[in-house]
């Protein structure tokens, strides 16, 4: 059966000193929702193998370029999302804030999204923390009638060693949020939906672009265990490729696009009623935020 394809075109820019209303687009990633339904815990390999065969077959013929590569785990990590439960003050003014440990090691993501990319540009995602990292990405998705819509996303991911259950534990990392929206250090911070998820990814798969190489993204998402929920709640596939000097040639982007409209016609892998990750996350309990 065949079904229209949802998908998402992620756009990265960077930005050095004070923030910028106008950053270079220094990288893309274009996303697509997958039947989280086709892979299981107990096959995960071989269907990533089944899905990256399939891709490879029809990106190959798009575009008259190799595609190269073995997909491979690289992520197994636990990710849980953080807001005010009975309010969810964070969603209600455009922010995320996400925490990934893998290994032992934590890292948190503060994010901010608006349709306008100036707005999102100048919220003040600085950090104190050393090692961090802040872009500004568009999310761009397709609307009914076929053309793109924007999403713009500023964030900042920290290493962290503190164990988060407070609005201190957002300040102590980012001090001109705290700064801009005056939220008591004391208030309570829950996990989203009491939800914690298992986040397995699979890299190391290549499209030649020609000037650049565009790596792919294998993510699947399971409630809890893996070994316990077999299959999980949500499967993605991605692909990124970058140029810090934003000098990407006509070929480059008309193939990328190629790429991605291939993968679309997949319609045996593809999830037509896909939710973003972070939008899955606090739909999975609706009552937290009420």
């Amino acid at each position: 059966m065949f079904r229209k394809v949802s998908f998402f075109l992620v756009v990265g820019f960077t930005f050095i000193g004070s923030v910028q209303a106008n950053p270079d687009v220094t990288s893309r990633e274009y996303k697509l929702m997958l039947d989280a339904s086709l892979f299981s815990y107990t096959t995960e390999y071989s269907d990533v193998q089944d899905l990256m065969a399939d891709v490879k077959t029809v990106v190959e013929a798009a575009i008259n370029r190799n595609v190269s590569g073995t997909a491979q785990l690289t992520h197994d990590r636990q990710v849980e999302f953080f807001d005010t439960q009975g309010s969810c003050v964070l969603n209600n003014i455009n922010y995320a804030f996400r925490e990934r440990i893998e290994s032992g090691q934590s890292e948190v993501t503060l994010k901010f999204r608006s349709p306008d990319r100036y707005i999102s540009d100048f919220e003040d995602l600085s950090s104190s923390t050393s090692g961090a990292e802040t872009k500004l990405e568009a999310d761009v998705g397709v609307s009914t009638d076929n053309n793109f819509k924007f999403q713009y996303g500023h964030s900042t991911t920290a290493g962290n060693s503190r164990t988060i259950n407070r609005m201190d534990d957002i300040h102590a990392h980012f001090p001109g949020f705290a700064s801009n929206y005056g939220f008591s250090d004391s208030t309570s911070l829950s996990v989203v939906s009491n939800l914690t998820l298992s986040e397995r990814v699979y890299k190391n798969v290549f499209i030649d672009l020609g000037q650049f190489d565009a790596e792919f993204s294998i993510t699947l998402w399971y409630i809890g265990s893996p070994s316990q929920n077999t299959t999980p709640a949500v499967a993605e596939i991605s692909f990124k490729y970058a140029d810090r000097s934003a000098n990407y040639t006509k070929k480059v982007v008309n193939r990328a696009r190629d790429a991605f409209i291939s993968i679309q016609g997949l319609s045996q892998w593809v999830d037509t009623n896909a939710q973003t990750k972070t939008r899955f996350v606090y739909q999975y309990d609706p009552s937290f935020c009420q």
